[in-house]
């Protein structure tokens, strides 16, 4: 039988890379994302904070297909800009977005692959979970969210078969720099730091450098907890070793 994967944020980015990535190597695709796509793969559209539809567009997948092999957490989106600009109401959406949903998919595709007795989780998150970026304060406290809740579900899962694993990429040429929101600032230091950070992104790595990484955990008998995608990782052995102060230094450095 052939193996079973559904992606959530399907159809651009990473999301789309690793669909597309998964068909080759001759998985059973299912999608999910708020805008409508048509591709080579079923895609539903669906926002993932409408967490009774996400069930019942699993539920059905189970009921056609018998099994979900792999669960890809992956939608969400940034906010550029200081924390003191920030719209209330962008701030929750952001993180019912980026964690919440991550949170809920992560109970509702658990307890079908407890049922089933076997699964792969895998949650996109990103190297300013360990390393937050000024101006980028909700998405990188959200990503910190999504660390946290791997490491734990992961634990919680195994007794289950239930293998929940996270990749963490560093900057990305996606098209998720220019759907970000950004804060307006008075400040010409913050606009030029928030442009600073989506060069990097436009000349970062491709989708597909981290789509290999997803489809390679997913594929794995034993994958591992945490893997990090990106020149930033260089700094990950360090985390724990170096002072908070000069790490936060360093990165403001870097991106500011």
């Amino acid at each position: 039988m052939k193996q079973v994967v559904v992606i959530t944020g399907a159809s651009s980015g990473i999301g789309l890379a690793s669909a597309k990535l998964f068909l080759e190597k001759g998985w059973t695709v299912y999608g999910i994302a708020r805008k409508k796509f048509n591709g080579d793969f079923e895609c539903f559209q669906a926002d993932v904070n409408n967490h009774q539809k996400i069930k019942e567009i699993l539920d059905s997948i189970v009921q056609k297909e018998e099994k979900i092999d792999a669960f890809v957490n992956n939608a969400g989106f940034g906010i550029g800009g200081e924390l003191l600009d920030s719209d209330i109401q962008a701030v929750k959406q952001l993180f019912s977005t980026d964690l919440t949903s991550y949170a809920t998919n992560l109970t509702i595709a658990g307890n079908i692959m407890k049922k089933q007795g076997s699964g792969k989780i895998i949650n996109v998150c990103s190297l300013s979970a360990l390393f937050p970026l000024p101006y980028q304060s909700c998405y990188s406290a959200a990503k910190a969210g999504i660390d946290v809740l791997t490491r734990t579900a992961r634990t919680e899962f195994k007794p289950y078969k239930i293998f929940v694993s996270e990749v963490l990429p560093g900057d990305v040429k996606t098209g998720f720099t220019d759907a970000r929101i950004k804060n307006k600032s008075a400040s010409n230091k913050v606009n030029q730091s928030v442009e600073k950070m989506e060069s990097y992104e436009r000349n970062g790595m491709s989708a597909n450098v981290v789509a290999k990484k997803i489809v390679k955990l997913a594929s794995s008998k034993r994958p591992r907890a945490r893997v990090c995608v990106g020149a930033l990782k260089l700094l990950v052995p360090f985390q724990k070793i170096l002072p908070t102060r000069f790490l936060d230094w360093l990165i403001a450095k870097i991106y500011c």
